[in-house]
C-alpha cells in the first residue's frame, strides 16, 4: 500500500487499534443502510412504482442520518465518552443494535405487498449485533426486536386493516419469531465459543509468560540466571562503547557451601541460597543486577562503575551479609562470600573479564575466604 492510500486508510478510518475496527463496523453499518435507501427509493421511482415515495422519504433520509451520525461518532471517539457514562461497551452495539431495528420496522410500515422481506433485514439486523453482545444482551435484543415487531404490526393492523391483513401479520410475526429463536440459540453459542477462545488464549499467554521466565529466571533464587545475564552483558557491553560508561564485574562465590549442604542438608542449601540472594538483592544500587552463574557463584553486573567502585561496592555487599545471620535458616549460621571484582572493556572483553574475575576468586579463596581481590 502506498503512502496516499496510507494517509487515506487512516483519515477515514484513524489509527490502527481497536477503535479503527469500531469505526469499520460503523461504515458497513453505513454501506447497509445506503443501499436500503437506494433499493426503496428506486423502489418509488416511476409509474406503476410498488411505493409511495412520499412514504419513503422520511425513512431514507432517517437511515442515512442514522448511518452517518455512527460513523462520525465513533471517528471522533465520542463512543469513548458515551460508554463510559452509560457503562456499557464502546462499540454501542445495543444502542445502535435497537435503533437499526426500530428503523427496519419504519421501514416495514410503508413497503406494502413485499414488506415480508424487509423483516429478513431485522433478522440481519439482530444476528450481526451478536457477535458483540455477550449472551443476555443477546436474547435481550431477540426479545426488544420481537416485541417492537408486534407493536407494529398491531398498530398497522388495526390503523389499515386493508394494507395489513391481520392473519398475514401474524404468519410474518411467527415466522420472524422462529428464525430470532435459532438466531439467538447460535449467538448464545457463538459467546460460549468466544468465552473459551478468550480463556484458551489467556492460559497459552500465562504459560509462554512462565515458559519466558522459566528461561530466563533462577527457579530457586528467582534471580537472572546465567543465560538472562549473558544478554544482559551484551546489552551493557554495547552501551559502554556507544557512552563510553564505564563497566564492572564481580564473580561471588558463598564461603563453604559444601560444607553446610554436608553438615545441615541439602533443604538448608537452598534456603541458604535463597536468603542469600534477598539479602544481596535489597542491598544493590539501582543500576546493578545479580545473577545466579552456577551453584553456589554469583555474578554481579555493575554498569557505569569503574574498577575502584566496584571494589567499594562488593565491599559494602560483603560487610552487609556479615551483620545478617541466618539463624531462623539454621541456629547460629552465619554466610560469608568470597569475589574477585574487576573491570570489562566491551563486548569484545567478556570471556577475558570473566576469566580475570574468576582467577581474583581464586586468590580470595587461596586467602582465607571472606575476601574481596581485585582482577
Amino acid at each position: 500500500m502506498n503512502s496516499f492510500s496510507t494517509r487515506a486508510v487512516g483519515l477515514l478510518l484513524g489509527a490502527p487499534g481497536p477503535q479503527r475496527w469500531r469505526i469499520t463496523q460503523s461504515l458497513i453499518g453505513l454501506g447497509g443502510y445506503l443501499a436500503l435507501a437506494l433499493l426503496l427509493w428506486l423502489g418509488s421511482a416511476g409509474e406503476g412504482a410498488l411505493l409511495e415515495r412520499a412514504r419513503v422519504l422520511p425513512p431514507v433520509l432517517a437511515m442515512c442520518t442514522a448511518g452517518l451520525s455512527g460513523y462520525l461518532l465513533m471517528r471522533c471517539r465520542l463512543n469513548r465518552r458515551l460508554a463510559a457514562c452509560c457503562g456499557c461497551e464502546p462499540s454501542l452495539t445495543l444502542v445502535q443494535s435497537l435503533i437499526g431495528v426500530a428503523l427496519v420496522l419504519w421501514v416495514y410500515t410503508v413497503t406494502g405487498p413485499a414488506r415480508g422481506a424487509v423483516l429478513a433485514l431485522l433478522v440481519v439486523v439482530v444476528m450481526f449485533s451478536m457477535f458483540a453482545l455477550g449472551r443476555r444482551q443477546a436474547v435481550l435484543l431477540a426479545l426488544l426486536a420481537l416485541a417492537m415487531l408486534a407493536a407494529v404490526m398491531g398498530v398497522m393492523t388495526r390503523a389499515q386493516p386493508a394494507r395489513f391483513p391481520f392473519a398475514l401479520e401474524v404468519l410474518h410475526l411467527g415466522v420472524t419469531a422462529l428464525v430470532l429463536a435459532c438466531v439467538t440459540m447460535l449467538s448464545i453459542r457463538l459467546v460460549h465459543l468466544r468465552q473459551r477462545l478468550r480463556d484458551q488464549r489467556t492460559a497459552l499467554s500465562r504459560a509462554l509468560e512462565r515458559l519466558s521466565e522459566l528461561a530466563t529466571r533462577d527457579e530457586l533464587t528467582g534471580l537472572p540466571n546465567r543465560r538472562a545475564m549473558g544478554e544482559m552483558l551484551l546489552v551493557e557491553t554495547a552501551r559502554h562503547a556507544r557512552l563510553g560508561a564505564p563497566l564492572s564485574l564481580a564473580l561471588i562465590d558463598i564461603d563453604h557451601f559444601k560444607a553446610i549442604n554436608d553438615h545441615h542438608g541439602h533443604a538448608v542449601g537452598d534456603a541458604v541460597l535463597r536468603g542469600f540472594a534477598q539479602r544481596m538483592e535489597a542491598e544493590l544500587r539501582g543500576a546493578d543486577v545479580l545473577a545466579r552463574w552456577g551453584g553456589e557463584e554469583f555474578l554481579l553486573l555493575l554498569p557505569g562503575t569503574d574498577a575502584q567502585q566496584a571494589l567499594q561496592a562488593v565491599e559494602r555487599l560483603r560487610e552487609g551479609l556479615r551483620r545478617q545471620p541466618f539463624d531462623a535458616v539454621a541456629p547460629g549460621l552465619r554466610v560469608t562470600f568470597s569475589a574477585g571484582v574487576g573491570g570489562c572493556l566491551g563486548q569484545g572483553d567478556i570471556d577475558s573479564a570473566l576469566e580475570r574475575a574468576d582467577r581474583a576468586l581464586y586468590r580470595a579463596k587461596a586467602a582465607g575466604r571472606d575476601r574481596i581481590e581485585p582482577a
